[in-house]
């Protein structure tokens, strides 16, 4: 889940954001994703898959071992994570920004989380974590 501003810095930099929401609006007519509008902030809107947009994007040979993240597929379960799902985006744009700015070859799926992680344990202690990130890096020919 992402907010329009969020989706632009990830994907779209070279570009103005109308251009983003524009390729947001037409994923949204397709099914893909869709939005909620947060009132609270100046009618911000959060975008999230689709269970189809969920689907296509486990078929991505990018995706392929990953099991695809229990994420909110339905408005009342993203009114209900939004809080927690935009501050997971912005800790991810901190890496991939950070990466950028290094002048390293970051693209939006070398980073990509999932909300809901496993169990970790540390020195006895159990915790459930609040996500989880798959890095993953390429050399100046692309090999990861």
């Amino acid at each position: 889940m992402a907010a329009t501003a969020q989706m632009h810095r990830l994907i779209a930099l070279e570009v103005r954001v109308e251009q983003t929401r524009r390729r947001l609006a037409k994923l949204r007519q397709k099914g893909i994703i869709d939005r909620i509008t947060l009132p609270q902030t100046g009618r911000t809107r959060v975008w999230y898959p689709t269970r189809d947009g969920v689907q296509l994007a486990g078929e991505w040979p990018e995706m392929r071992g990953r099991r695809p993240p229990r994420g909110a597929v339905n408005r009342t379960a993203v009114r209900l994570k939004v809080e927690h799902g935009l501050t997971v985006t912005q800790t991810a744009l901190a890496f991939l920004e950070d990466a950028r700015h290094r002048g390293d070859l970051c693209r939006p799926l070398d980073l990509t989380g999932h909300v809901h992680g496993p169990r970790a344990c540390w020195a006895g202690l159990s915790a459930l974590t609040s996500s989880l990130w798959h890095i993953s890096s390429t050399d100046s020919r692309g090999a990861r």
